[in-house]
């Protein structure tokens, strides 16, 4: 899972870097490590991200659908998926925006290509350059490692989110925007949980069925296409 990490290191450097008002770059140092695996904690929450509760209301919703239907193993499960969560991101109490009925060759779009997705939606929001490229960074890290356990997706997530926190590149309220994010994947992934184990195969009747989707697949995509609801 080098690469998982090695992704990391430049989405660190990526906001570590400012520049002064000469227009001359200032490169900041991180005291943040890029070594995982020192987390113990199995559960999704991260006591130190001050936006956490974004990312549990979103988990608990996601693990009820999945309790419901079961996990998404194709295009058309996932379509469902999606717009079950669109559904609830449209409550009033929660943020009042309506929501748009994806179909299931929207979902293939975004499959065949999330990094375009990721790029496009940033760019619609009002984040900043540098905060705008720190996420595509963490999304894109998090795309190509998609088959790594729970637990180093989980320290991948908290050791970026400690690095925002620390990071006097951004507003307040990108810091917040960020975090909000942050918080949602590591909840959906977490509700996701026993998808890891499945090696890519469902069971129907007495017959293995493959899925269509890598383990954390779905919930990734699940998050990348509701980003816009947290910008």
């Amino acid at each position: 899972m080098k690469n998982l990490f090695l992704g990391l290191l430049v989405v660190l450097v990526m906001i570590s870097c400012s520049t002064d008002e000469y227009g001359n770059t200032v490169e900041e140092v991180s005291s943040v490590s890029v070594q995982a695996g020192v987390s113990q904690k199995l559960g999704p929450a991260n006591d130190a991200n001050p936006y956490d509760e974004v990312g549990k209301k979103y988990g608990i919703w996601l693990s009820d659908y999945y309790e419901i239907h079961g996990y998404s193993n194709t295009i058309q499960d996932l379509a469902t998926q999606v717009n079950y969560m669109e559904a609830k991101l449209k409550a009033p109490d929660v943020f009042g925006k309506s929501n748009i009925l994806i179909t299931e060759d929207g979902i293939s779009i975004s499959i065949n290509n999330p990094e375009t997705l990721v790029t496009s939606t940033l760019a619609a929001g009002t984040l900043s350059e540098a905060a705008e490229s720190s996420l595509l960074d963490f999304f894109i890290s998090l795309i190509q490692n998609r088959e790594a356990e729970y637990s180093l997706l989980y320290d991948f997530i908290t050791t970026y989110e400690a690095s925002i926190m620390d990071s006097s590149n951004l507003t307040g309220h990108e810091r917040e925007t960020i975090l909000g994010i942050t918080s949602v994947t590591r909840y959906a992934l977490d509700a996701e949980g026993g998808h890891k184990d499945r090696d890519w195969e469902i069971s129907v009747g007495n017959k293995n069925v493959a899925s269509r989707f890598h383990p954390f697949q779905a919930s990734v995509f699940s998050v990348i296409i509701h980003l816009h609801y947290y910008l």
